[in-house]
């Protein structure tokens, strides 16, 4: 007790002394500004006189001297407002120094601060002291709460206002002090919800709040009256609209306008959702706008001649582009169970955007949204059950998986971005430095060149621009807020995201599937068992087509060993996820893809064919995503290749021949047959998934034996005493191993191994299929 008394006791000698000094400075303060207008300002001199003696007064009547001062700060104030109303700029910083001594003491009462604001409003006119009136404007607002409701209006106003100044120095504090000071508005709301609403407020009236206007439901309290407003005339002001609470707003720009909409939507979800009435204006103001703003981009084609009358308001402006689509995506990620509907629309629209005809900007933007949406599993499971799974409404989760893989697809397609072949001359191609003079089996590689990780598929190369981590997101377009004209897309930027974007489509499948926790707040309720089951085999019904010919697609695409194996996993998780769900078309689709990327293209297996006569054992047939090229194919440049980067994971590393079968055709046989590096890799990943997985693998067993024996036979591999694989004598075998080769051997020898031993219900099939004596 003697401590708290202690306590009490310091913080009152404190705040007694702070009062004591405060009335010494302005008294001061006073008399300055008495000496400044003795002989032009008459009135003012006598009015600070006037205001010494209530100075004393107040602090001589009272023994707590700051609530003294604030109960007389009205009168306290008079001869300072008659110092602004000179104009006279000594005078003016005079008054403005002692109006921020009583803000700062918190000695104003809500009149005084009232006063105050008029007082700043007559000098932001006058052009007098901007950034002095800044200045106090926001110790105004940042001290305490007592200027509110039209006065709050009036200082927001006054700061927008010289945002829109000449003065490059007065625009730029102004417009840190507008998102500071909206910001603040909003963060009144979050306090003044921390305490319980008085049991007579009245009820919420929607009808009330589809009329714009200047008066704020009678559902809230001040604070968030004067949130509601602000934000309503934020849409107002984007929209062109008049606003109906920002009185005297002169001039604003669409950009400004949406930056301080998405500030204000991304710190403050649970206002928008705890309130009805902030739930309205994002449902009947936010997405009609953000809608209409989108007109440009929706009509807009690169393939269209644009008639004569339009202007350029009817091209999409990348400024207001960038915006709106960080406002989607903020919509779409902390208010999705409020916009349902809305959220629809918004996912079409970003399909819209990946279309070949749209500009490579607007392109960039739409993926690397979907790359943001595509890190949150609960979100995908969201799209299924709330579209995909019923039975009148668009497949948006189908189609947004489709529009990757069409997008990825279509950037192969671009005829501006064929590389040099082995063919042209070294000046021509040294003239490009972004490409590399010399190809060995579709790499860059050659004198002084590092091979460079990207995708080559029909004479297309694509670099890949950033490494892929998990969960993790790096927008780079999205980010470009001060550009005004639409950057160039960088080379490889584009494919990079959707390669990314599709590794976390899986990995969030993968993470829904296996029932790792979620966020408490993005939890969806789902009852039974049976309900999981089919929200389970909808999401693989959903993408499976889509993820499967994307992913087959960059794998034979991908020179680059991280990325191939980031593919690998990939395909092997979906295939496992199929398993797990007994869906054996897509689980056999996915291992077929696997089985083919591990030999060489074009070889005559046809179990893998699905055209073919297969055994009934064999997988049904499946929508094939794309044919292979000769992007693997080393018979062009195998003897170069012996020669090449020993890194290069296109490089001949095995010549051997096809295992001799009696269902392929006479002369199918004849002539070597090459594995690459990337082909051993994939060997690796077909015998990782039968290790791991080998239990729902069910008749793809029959795609992973058949192949195994066959890249056993082209390896020269042959049984060794215990059991292993091991390469034979050069003598005995007609394959050629490569330098780069020869630890690989091993490691695949004990991955065989392992699979002999894990697998006992298939031992003696293994054994029979994998032994060519």
């Amino acid at each position: 007790m003697a401590t708290a008394a202690g306590v009490s006791g310091t913080a009152a000698d404190s705040r007694k002394q702070a009062g004591k000094k405060l009335v010494d400075n302005l008294q001061s303060d006073l008399r300055a500004l008495s000496n400044e207008a003795r002989r032009k300002y008459p009135p003012v001199k006598e009015a600070a006189e006037s205001g010494i003696l209530k100075v004393r007064t107040a602090a001589s009547k009272a023994e707590d001297i700051i609530p003294a001062l604030q109960a007389a700060s009205v009168e306290i104030l008079h001869p300072v407002i008659l110092g602004c109303d000179t104009k006279n700029p000594k005078i003016v910083q005079i008054c403005l120094g002692c109006i921020q001594r009583l803000i700062t003491h918190e000695a104003l009462s809500v009149p005084a601060g009232v006063s105050v604001v008029k007082m700043l409003w007559n000098l932001m006119e006058s052009g007098l002291e901007e950034l002095k009136l800044l200045q106090t404007v926001i110790i105004l607002l940042t001290t305490n709460s007592i200027v509110q409701g039209s006065s709050l209006a009036t200082s927001l106003v006054m700061c927008f206002r010289l945002y829109f100044t000449k003065d490059s120095t007065t625009i730029n504090t102004a417009s840190a002090i507008v998102r500071q000071l909206v910001t603040l508005v909003f963060e009144r709301v979050e306090v003044e919800d921390e305490t319980p609403p008085p049991e007579d407020m009245d009820a919420v009236r929607v009808e009330s709040l589809k009329t714009v206007s200047g008066k704020a439901p009678a559902s809230l309290r001040p604070c968030a009256k004067d949130a509601f407003l602000l934000f309503q005339d934020l849409c107002q002001l984007v929209n062109a609209d008049q606003p109906q609470w920002l009185i005297g707003m002169t001039e604003m720009t669409r950009t400004f306008g949406l930056e301080l909409m998405e500030s204000l939507l991304s710190r403050f979800p649970e206002v928008f959702i705890k309130h009805p009435e902030f739930s309205f204006l994002l449902k009947e103001r936010v997405c009609p706008l953000v809608i209409k703003l989108f007109s440009p981009n929706i009509k807009h084609s690169q393939r269209l001649v644009a008639p004569p009358q339009l202007g350029a308001l009817d091209k999409p402006y990348f400024p207001i582009s960038v915006r709106l689509l960080r406002v989607v995506c903020i919509l779409i990620q902390q208010y999705y169970s409020l916009l349902v509907t809305e959220c629809e629309i918004f996912l079409s629209l970003l399909v819209r955007f990946l279309d070949p005809d749209k500009p490579p900007w607007q392109r960039a933007l739409a993926v690397e949204v979907l790359h943001k949406l595509s890190v949150q599993p609960s979100l995908l499971k969201s799209f299924c059950q709330c579209y995909d799974m019923k039975a009148h409404s668009t497949k948006i989760f189908r189609d947004l998986v489709n529009a990757i893989g069409a997008f990825i697809q279509s950037l192969f397609m671009q005829t501006s971005l064929h590389v040099p072949t082995q063919q042209q001359s070294g000046s021509n191609a040294s003239q490009n430095p972004a490409q590399p003079s010399v190809l060995v089996a579709g790499m860059p590689v050659g004198p002084g060149v590092t091979p460079q990780a990207a995708f080559i598929y029909r004479g297309v190369w694509l670099p890949i621009s950033s490494n892929y981590t998990p969960g993790i997101t790096k927008p780079q377009i999205l980010e470009m807020l001060e550009k005004v004209d639409a950057p160039p897309v960088p080379e490889g930027y584009a494919v990079s995201v959707a390669y990314a974007c599709l590794l976390e489509v899986v990995r969030s499948l993968s993470i829904i599937m296996d029932g790792k926790p979620e966020p408490e707040a993005c939890k969806q309720v789902v009852d039974t068992d049976s309900e999981k089951t089919a929200l389970n085999r909808e999401l693989v019904s959903s993408s499976w087509c889509g993820v499967l010919a994307a992913l087959s697609l960059l794998l034979d695409a991908s020179t680059d060993e991280a990325a191939t194996e980031n593919i690998l996993k990939s395909v092997q998780t979906y295939a496992s996820l199929c398993g797990m769900l007994s869906l054996t078309t897509p689980r056999d689709a996915f291992i077929t893809s696997l089985c083919k990327a591990s030999l060489p293209p074009h070889y005559m297996l046809t179990v893998l064919n699905p055209q073919g006569g297969a055994t009934g054992n064999s997988s049904p047939p499946f929508k094939q995503g794309h044919v292979r090229t000769n992007s693997q194919n080393m018979a062009a440049a195998v003897n170069s290749a012996y020669q090449g980067d020993g890194d290069t994971k296109n490089q001949v590393v095995v010549v051997g021949t096809s295992l001799p079968t009696a269902s392929l055709p006479i002369g199918a046989q004849q002539g070597p047959v090459m594995l690459t590096a990337k082909n051993l890799q994939c060997m690796r990943a077909i015998l990782s998934i039968a290790h791991c997985h080998g239990g729902v693998l069910g008749t793809s067993w029959h795609l992973i034996l058949t192949t195994l024996q066959h890249l056993v036979w082209i390896l020269g591999l042959k049984p060794s005493t215990g059991g292993s694989l091991k390469a034979g004598r050069v003598a005995d075998s007609q394959a050629v191993l490569t330098t780069a080769i020869l630890t690989d051997i091993p490691v695949l020898s004990f991955m065989l191994s392992r699979l002999f031993e894990s697998s006992h219900s298939v031992r003696s099939v293994v054994k029979h299929r994998l032994s060519p004596e």
